[in-house]
């Protein structure tokens, strides 16, 4: 810097407010991890991070295009390599260390995902290699978070050879802005169209086709803001309100909108990636009030480091909290060790390398020293180098020698006998089918319970304790099945009734640890007609961000519908350890006797009053 250069000269292309965006996307992606309840829709931080990536990046990949007539791929790719695989690189070796001896499940995920984090395709590897149920018992992968930089990784890797196409048409500009909207419609579509309720909506979350319309939406903003037309066109005043609005949009969306709702994948995740276009272009304005705003210090430093802080928060609140909801001192040691973590990283790490610190030291060694200075100061940086060559080494030896060597330790070590079980009641089932309903008239409970011809819709809690069930209810069906969720009941439903001509007592609903239950209650009771008894069961499901929604929502309905019962699991369980396995959610033998005795208690409390 020039004698009297001042820092804001010296920053002339500082985006005011760009760090300070980024700075609350990931405090709300963190807060939400966190499970704290101002954060309910915090995953939009990863999408207001897309949004960021693709207009900042487009906009120096038209410089290069403007300055060169084209893009030194080879170049670019670096730059991104030196931003992305050091901070990634460090916090690897220190997650399988501390995993490996602290945590064997969440070491057992961590490996698993380790190739698909380094090379760049973790969000297809979740997609295609689709977590079982029995997998995902528990805490979650500690590298599930990184299936963003997946795509961003991806984005980088193909959008410069599109520009690159398209700057041999005439035309080329116009051209480049078209074809990106297209695509990003697209994409848009491609998530509304694949988005299912009723499945998994891993594909749709995970899709680097059904995400990428974020990054291209940064990438058209990057365009027509290029030549400062736009900010010329439309005035200050318009471009600040428009962008305070939005950002106050934007907190409302992350704060109130639930990660699970399906208005997210029908044009909320579209609309919150326009709210994040609005702030940028509001602080593209060096004098926008908001910008200065958002880049008060504490945001300016927290944005600095935002990528740091997203790769390390989450593995450190999976190793605190277990993948549960942690108490506040949890949380306030998780912020601390990040921040920690994050700080680290990007003060001996990443800034160094980023500003060529390898190359530089590299070029020092190897230079013909002139005088007994220089020689000096290239032994010491010869024996620095070695030094961090040498730790570099172990690390990686150290790393590959846990992940070869440290044995693995699943949630569920008893997967084969709950498929065996699930073989059982199908036969069971079938078995029941056939048996005639004796008269009711002075029977004993267990008498009557074994008259009872119930229907019970489960998923794999309920598989587990099915041979329980079939003791108490002979007569009655368990079709219960891994990995079930609450709006597939619609369709196993209508298939008994319809194909097997199933007209028996009532129906068990014993689903809701999966997902959410969107409109699977009221739809259920419609389904059954009035006169139908429908019983209810409250989920224990403690690693998922949906256990006390879905509760709250049973209760309510339960309590508020004419002929439904609730069987209150969640009440009942609380407290009784010695009900669950590992995961705390699937069942042990005592835990199975005790789910069906919860059934049994309420069954014979509704016919033994007809």
């Amino acid at each position: 810097m020039k004698a009297g250069q001042t820092g804001s000269e010296k920053r002339e292309g500082y985006i005011y407010g760009i760090d300070g965006l980024r700075a609350v996307a990931v405090l709300m992606v963190f807060a939400y991890h966190l499970r704290l309840p101002f954060a309910k829709g915090g995953l939009l931080g990863v999408t207001v991070f897309f949004v960021i990536s693709g207009f900042l990046i487009t906009r120096i990949l038209i410089t290069e295009l403007e300055n060169t007539h084209t893009i030194n791929l080879k170049n670019f790719w670096i730059r991104r390599m030196r931003r992305l695989l050091p901070a990634v690189l460090t916090m690897l070796p220190v997650l399988i260390f501390v995993t490996a001896i602290f945590n064997r499940v969440l070491f057992t995920k961590a490996c698993s995902d380790l190739l698909s984090v380094l090379l760049g395709y973790n969000n297809w590897w979740q997609i295609f290699n689709n977590v079982s149920y029995f997998e995902n018992a528990g805490a979650p992968s500690p590298l599930t978070h990184c299936w963003s930089l997946a795509i961003e990784a991806q984005f980088y890797l193909v959008y410069p050879l599109l520009l690159i196409f398209l700057s041999k048409l005439r035309n080329k500009k116009k051209k480049m802005m078209i074809v990106t909207i297209l695509l990003a419609f697209v994409s848009v579509i491609l998530m509304g169209v694949l988005f299912d309720p009723a499945k998994d909506p891993s594909r749709a979350y995970y899709g680097t086709d059904t995400r990428v319309f974020s990054l291209l939406f940064g990438s058209f903003l990057a365009f027509v803001t290029q030549d400062g037309r736009l900010e010329r066109k439309v005035a200050g005043l318009i471009r600040e309100s428009v962008g305070v609005l939005s950002f106050a949009g934007l907190l409302c969306m992350m704060a109130a909108i639930d990660g699970y709702s399906s208005f997210l994948y029908r044009g909320g995740q579209a609309l919150a990636s326009l709210l994040a276009l609005f702030v940028i272009l509001a602080v593209l304005n060096k004098r926008s009030v908001l910008g200065r705003v958002l880049s008060i210090l504490p945001l300016k430093w927290i944005g600095e480091r935002s990528y740091g802080i997203y790769l390390w928060h989450y593995p450190i609140i999976l190793l605190l909290s277990g993948g549960k909801k942690a108490s506040w001192w949890i949380g306030l040691i998780a912020i601390l060790l990040t921040f920690l973590a994050a700080g680290f990283s990007y003060r001996f790490i990443e800034t160094p390398i980023r500003h060529g610190v390898i190359r530089k030291n590299l070029d020092i060694i190897r230079r013909e020293p002139r005088t007994r200075r220089e020689r000096k100061r290239q032994i010491r940086f010869l024996r620095r180098g070695l030094k961090m060559t040498a730790f570099v080494l172990i690390v990686g030896v150290s790393s590959i020698l846990c992940v070869a060597l440290v044995p693995r330790k699943s949630v569920l070590s008893n997967k084969e006998e709950l498929e065996a079980q699930a073989d059982q009641a199908k036969a069971k089932q079938t078995d029941s089918e056939g048996e005639e309903s004796k008269s009711r008239k002075e029977m004993t409970d267990e008498e009557l319970l074994a008259d009872l011809d119930l229907l019970l819709m489960g998923d794999s809690i309920a598989l587990g304790a099915s041979d329980e069930f079939y003791a108490a209810f002979p007569n009655s069906i368990c079709d219960a099945a891994v990995s079930r969720y609450t709006t597939e009941s619609f369709d196993l439903y209508d298939s008994y009734v319809n194909e097997k001509g199933w007209a028996g007592d009532g129906v068990i609903f014993a689903l809701g640890s999966n997902g959410l239950l969107y409109d699977s209650l009221g739809t259920m009771r419609e389904k059954l007609g009035p006169d139908m008894p429908f019983f209810v069961f409250t989920a224990r499901a403690p690693y998922t961000t949906w256990e006390t929604s879905n509760n709250e929502e049973i209760y309510e309905f339960t309590d508020s519908t004419d002929n439904t019962y609730l069987i209150d699991w969640y009440g009942v369980s609380e407290g009784h350890a010695e009900y669950f396995d590992a995961d705390e959610t699937h069942l042990t033998e005592e835990g199975a006797k005790a789910y069906v005795e919860c059934i049994k208690e309420e069954v014979l409390k509704v016919y033994k009053e007809e």
